[in-house]
């Protein structure tokens, strides 16, 4: 990939409709990209939907075995599943009641012989229990992608396949999905903007990112004093014991402070090209992000926290409560205020702070131009 750029990319990778159209077939129709987690679709008959860049794609549980596919009925177009969630045992579209099995395959059009017919498939693979589908038959596989992740996931979360649903936030930004996607993955605003981040969840000299292919990893010591959601009296989902909260699997004791600890005891997060991201915060805390782009300056942010339960503990939901306040809406403005910049005549893309040993921390954002490089290789000149 290139790397000659001495600035940013231009301003109309952020606000042209073209370039956004061709990101559609380019970025996200060839890339793996987090839809959800195995727990959601558990049982037989579940069924989840989710956008993936302009398309809509569903998993169902057919009698154990997952399957994906486009939620597209093949008479008319129609969606198949309007709802996030379902339970089904035949897929009836909601328009003409044309009838599909959960393999997808057509039933009955109404009593009407219309030979064979089935829904396309989708590619499906999942990582640590969450689920990642590919509308592309050619791109490599998600262990390729993305190697080694689940490994370390498992390593530091055991019982990451385990968990399921407990917290879903979401918010529709004002912003391209780059600029959001490029502002997660860079903590070069952090001092300046997260104070919460950098004083209770990571202590911020430790803060490194390093990028390589389709995967940006992001790992920190948890700050001198533990976080409140940790300690020897907390188990491994962040829940209080001894009180009458639940216990999870794993407790995680108390280690000196910011010197890392063991399994689960630091920050971790792993986001794969082009927009999801698994978080592990200290204490064995799975949390996610989906980034959701709906045109050229609005993109869907799913924020989602799995323990051991799907209901809450009052230091979990506080937890979740914090977050959301404190660190994740803090980067609205941010994200909506530069979206603003890169439309405006008097933009150039200023220089980018890189760190000569391609491991950026809190003064560096090399990891952003790893981004760009990414969005290029994958465009070839197609705009």
């Amino acid at each position: 990939m290139t790397t000659e750029r001495s600035g940013g990319l231009a301003g109309r990778y952020y606000t042209d409709s073209e370039i956004f159209t061709a990101e559609m077939d380019r970025v996200f129709a060839r890339s793996w990209v987090m839809v959800g987690h195995a727990s959601e679709v558990a049982e037989p008959g579940t069924v989840i939907t989710a956008r993936v860049g302009d398309e809509s794609v569903l998993v169902a549980n057919d009698a154990g075995q997952l399957r994906a596919m486009f939620n597209v009925c093949q008479h008319r177009g129609h969606e198949l599943v309007t709802s996030t969630t379902a339970r089904l045992d035949r897929i009836t579209c909601p328009y003409h009641a044309w009838t599909y099995s959960l393999d997808g395959r057509l039933l009955h059009a109404r009593g009407e012989d219309v030979g064979d017919v089935c829904v396309p498939r989708v590619r499906l693979e999942t990582l640590a229990g969450f689920l990642f589908v590919n509308l592309s038959a050619e791109a490599p596989g998600l262990a390729a992608t993305a190697p080694g992740v689940q490994d370390d996931l498992l390593a530091r979360v055991p019982d990451a396949a385990r968990r399921v649903l407990s917290a879903r936030l979401t918010h529709e930004m004002r912003a391209n999905w780059k600029v959001v996607v490029e502002n997660y993955n860079e903590c070069y605003h952090c001092p300046n903007v997260h104070k919460w981040f950098t004083s209770g969840v990571v202590a911020p000299g430790s803060y490194r990112i390093a990028s390589g292919g389709s995967v940006i990893h992001h790992a920190a010591e948890r700050p001198g004093q533990p976080p409140a959601w940790t300690g020897p009296d907390t188990d491994g989902n962040g829940a209080r014991t001894g009180d009458g909260d639940r216990a999870g699997d794993g407790d995680v004791a108390a280690t000196p402070a910011g010197n890392g600890g063991g399994a689960g005891d630091g920050y971790e997060a792993y986001f794969v090209w082009p927009a999801s991201a698994i978080q592990c915060y200290p204490g064995q805390v799975i949390n996610t992000f989906r980034w959701v782009p709906l045109a050229v300056d609005r993109t869907m942010l799913i924020r989602e926290w799995w323990f051991d339960t799907a209901d809450l503990t009052e230091a979990q939901s506080r937890l979740v409560s914090d977050d959301w306040e404190n660190t994740v809406a803090e980067d609205f403005g941010i994200v909506e205020s530069v979206q603003r910049g890169v439309a405006s005549r008097g933009y150039t893309p200023g220089p980018l702070i890189e760190d000569p040993s391609g491991v950026c921390g809190v003064h560096s954002e090399n990891s952003v131009r790893h981004l760009q490089d990414l969005l290029l290789a994958s465009l070839d000149g197609a705009v």
